[in-house]
């Protein structure tokens, strides 16, 4: 009504707070790239709307944008006449200057703790049984929080809640090809990163799986993407042959996750 000039007479601190609400919204459904939209609309209108900038450092910190989170943070602290006294936004400070610690150079590699969400996608499996979860019954399944993937299935807050409801797109796809291995574990190619030495055993897999974990946990991803494509190689080039197919996948599926903390989108995908 108010951006299609249907009404004229609005206020710039309803429009803004119009704005800030919906994107506080968005915050709540984990769309954080539409919340940071929001805030910096409702800013636009009225920059003095605190409330807008606080969420906007919100989800730029969900973003991966510590340093421009960490400016509206800032303004909003100094907005505060005790900012102590807010718990929840010195928390947030507290985990953007651990982010922005992490980018820093330092001598030592330090051992950060993970950042939100890392908990949802835990890269260091438990046990090592670990295997997919088993697919609800039904087409829907109620779940507050994601319990891994289910074939099938998606998780999303959908008309009966949040949950597991079943991919409709997926039961009518045709059955997937074989997945193409990329040049690094292809079965012709040559041994990756020869400095890492494995046992071509079963074992030999293990080791690379939880070597890989560890150095992911220190923040040395690009060191753990070596040590799962070592782990794959023995798989796929045929070096091993009684490897589980959860093992395999979980490989797979950890090494994505690496190329993601690395922005490498094409190759998290593959």
């Amino acid at each position: 009504l108010v951006e299609s000039k249907k009404v004229s007479d609005v206020p710039a601190d309803l429009h803004s707070i119009l704005h800030s609400n919906r994107a506080f919204a968005h915050i709540k459904l984990q769309k954080w790239a539409e919340a940071e939209t929001d805030c910096s609309e409702a800013l636009k209108v009225n920059p003095k709307n605190t409330k807008a900038t606080y969420r906007r450092a919100m989800a730029r910190y969900e973003l991966g944008k510590h340093e421009s989170a960490m400016e509206d943070l800032e303004k909003v602290l100094k907005e505060l006449p005790d900012p102590n006294s807010n718990k929840e936004a010195m928390e947030l400070k507290e985990k953007i200057s651990a982010q922005l610690k992490k980018k820093a150079p330092s001598p030592k590699a330090e051992t950060s703790q993970p950042a939100p969400g890392f908990k949802r996608m835990q890269i260091v499996e438990e046990s090592d049984d670990e295997e997919e979860a088993p697919a609800p019954a039904g087409d829907f399944q109620a779940s507050k929080t994601f319990a891994g993937s289910r074939a099938g299935y998606v998780f999303k807050l959908g008309d009966k809640g949040q949950g597991y409801y079943k991919d409709s797109v997926a039961s009518q796809a045709a059955p997937p090809k074989p997945a193409a291995t990329s040049p690094a574990t292809s079965p012709k190619a040559a041994e990756p990163f020869p400095e890492i030495k494995l046992e071509h055993s079963k074992a030999g897999v293990e080791k690379a799986k939880t070597e890989a974990n560890s150095l992911f946990s220190q923040g040395k991803v690009e060191e753990s993407v070596k040590w799962f494509s070592k782990g794959l190689w023995l798989v796929e080039s045929k070096k091993v042959s009684d490897v589980p197919a959860d093992l395999h996948s979980i490989l797979h599926s950890n090494r994505a996750f690496a190329h993601i903390k690395l922005q490498k989108w094409a190759e998290a995908e593959t």
